[in-house]
């Protein structure tokens, strides 16, 4: 942890070691669960014993780091101020840096709009102000493909920088830091969009036999969140319905009607990124090679034509706005703070679609969260069907589909720096496991670097890190805030549902990053969340806009080039990387009696 590093025990060259750590905690019930391929059944003793396990996990490379005495870095980040997401780590670790290297960081912070028009006018112009840079993943093709970022694959396992490990990092995140089989981002943040639920007050209905009998009334079926999930079974369908039924009415007691679901949907903002993984399991159908009808959701790879005219999008799209039937009609106008604010604090909406950082901040300030420990956190629900490119038909079974959503902010050397490999350096040595997992806990505060790498996660879900990682004594016993950021029931379902999303998904949905990314996504800003979900056009007008608009950003780059960097960015006719893993479930983390299937 950070104790370790602040001792002076930073990542240096040489091979990686492995080292022992212990981990005591009380244990009163028999667990069976899945980590990968292994079934797992722990024996238990008595209630209020304890068990001591030793877990054997990579240490980082312990030798004397370069210097670099005299050297300053200018580093770009997004604008969270010297505690807040992103740009706080650097301003946190700047000073432990000089120490151990000798150089000095310069955080230039930047507004989310700003920051890419910054760094590409600096990189088109010669410039040359930043060293590095830390921007939103959709701008990479026009990073990569003109030569503007360093290639950094050969120095990865060179024994002069701190070693991180690319097989931590899950398909769908290295994605965003690859290009044609070669590195050129050092991964950091393991954005996707998530599925939650407030269990307090979901529970309590769920224990009501007259609200279940209410529900399998009128829909026909046994309101089952929790079952649905273990069973591989939580649909859009079946959210679109519990959605209805937990809309228009007091079930929170707050004296005013409250809602099924709530997002954060402001144009010119974020807002496609809660579309692009809802619909996903529609219209993404896995194959085990990279080839044109499966693992697709953007372009015709032979021909750069747009999907959005499949019916998978058009019955996404559908659904999609039927949703916003059942949320605040201020949640058009919502930012990140306002949903999560609507959600973790007021607790006026029931479910929650959004980033994970949600699972962050549930357990921090208690003016601003009312919900630790009773934070659902799932994968994006699947599609009960799906559009088959390959066949032309629907697919009658559910299709559940990963997402790499959000930014996923990454560091990037600029092949303008005088500091080159002082500026891989910096980023290598923040992604050094142990440090890492501290920054996407939070530990210092919240960061807004998100878990995804097989070396955050518990040693119980596949990763390295205890419970005394997060200041958690276990069995399920809360110290609270601030002695701990996370209480221990949210953070196991969390890390659950981070495995399942990364590796246990029938298939992986593509980031859009090449040139014209940016411009796309914007014309699904204005046309499906702006004009769409605003009333004004249907699913189909708008689904339509959004294509010609696509077609005018594709002749303009041109469509030979469209058709090579998409096939570049997809690796396209090259195996796929994803191979879906067995599902992960851990009876512990939600109630016994609460599935009924």
């Amino acid at each position: 942890g950070v104790g370790g590093y602040l001792g002076g025990q930073a990542a240096g060259a040489g091979p990686a070691a492995t080292v022992t750590k212990t981990e005591t905690q009380k244990v009163t019930e028999t667990v069976t669960q899945t980590v990968g391929a292994e079934t797992v059944t722990k024996t238990v003793t008595a209630p209020g014993t304890t068990v001591t396990r030793t877990v054997t996990v990579e240490a980082t490379p312990t030798a004397p780091p370069p210097k670099f005495e005299g050297v300053k870095l200018t580093v770009a980040a997004l604008a969270g101020g010297t505690e807040g997401p992103i740009s706080g780590i650097f301003y946190y670790y700047r000073d432990q840096f000089k120490q151990e290297t000798g150089a000095d960081i310069e955080v230039v912070e930047l507004s989310f709009a700003d920051l890419p028009i910054r760094i590409i006018a600096d990189l088109e112009t010669g410039t040359g102000a930043f060293d590095g840079f830390v921007p939103c993943s959709n701008i990479m093709g026009d990073l990569v493909i003109p030569g503007y970022v360093v290639d950094i694959t050969d120095w990865i396992n060179d024994p002069r920088f701190p070693r991180w490990n690319p097989a931590d990092v899950p398909p769908s995140i290295a994605q965003c830091s690859t290009w044609g089989g070669r590195w050129y981002g050092v991964p950091q943040d393991s954005d996707a969009w998530f599925f939650n639920w407030n269990m307090r007050y979901m529970d309590k209905y769920l224990r009501d036999p007259d609200m279940r009998a209410e529900f399998k009334d009128k829909y026909g079926y046994e309101l089952d969140p929790y079952g649905w999930y273990k069973r591989r079974e939580l649909t859009w369908q079946k959210v679109r319905d519990v959605a209805e039924f937990f809309t228009g009415w007091d079930w929170n007691e707050d004296g005013e009607p409250d809602y099924g679901i709530v997002m954060g949907l402001r144009v010119g903002e974020q807002g496609p990124m809660w579309f692009i993984p809802f619909a996903a399991p529609f219209v993404v159908e896995y194959g085990p090679v990279r080839d044109r009808w499966h693992n697709q959701f953007w372009l015709d790879p032979e021909t750069a034509e747009p999907l959005l005219k499949t019916p998978g999008f058009l019955e996404a799209a559908k659904l999609f706005k039927e949703l916003v039937n059942f949320m605040p009609p201020e949640a058009l106008t919502f930012t990140f703070a306002d949903k999560w604010d609507y959600f973790l604090n007021k607790q006026k909406a029931m479910m929650l679609w959004a980033a994970p950082d949600t699972a962050t901040l549930v357990g921090w300030e208690p003016e601003k969260s009312k919900m630790r420990g009773y934070l659902m956190t799932t994968p994006g629900p699947g599609s009960e069907r799906y559009w088959s490119l390959a066949e032309q038909r629907w697919v009658e079974r559910v299709n559940l589909v990963g997402n790499a959503s959000g930014c996923s902010w990454h560091g990037w050397v600029s092949s303008l720096s005088k500091n080159k490999e002082a500026t891989y350096y910096l980023f290598a040595w923040l992604t050094v496991p142990e440090r890492h997992r501290d920054i996407t806990a939070s530990k210092m505060h919240w960061t807004g670097y998100d878990p995804g790498f097989l070396s955050d996660l518990l040693v119980d879900y596949g990763g390295t890190a205890t419970l005394a990682d997060f200041n958690l004594p276990g069995n399920f016993e809360d110290p609270g805030f601030p002695a701990a950021r996370y209480n221990e029931g949210d953070l196991r379902r969390f890390h659950v549902a981070v495995y399942n999303n990364y590796f246990a998904m029938d298939a992986q949905q593509d980031y859009m990053r090449m040139p014209g990314g940016v411009a796309m996504f914007t014309a699904m800003d204005t046309h499906i969340i702006g004009e769409m979900l605003a009333g004004g056009i249907s699913p189909e007008e708008a689904l339509d806009r959004t294509y010609r608009e696509w077609e005018k950003i594709i002749d303009e780059i041109g469509q030979d080039k469209m058709i090579q960097y998409y096939q570049q960015m997809i690796n396209y006719g090259q195996p796929n990387p994803y191979k879906p893993r067995p599902w992960l479930w851990d009876d512990r983390i939600i109630p016994k009696d609460l599935i009924f299937g």
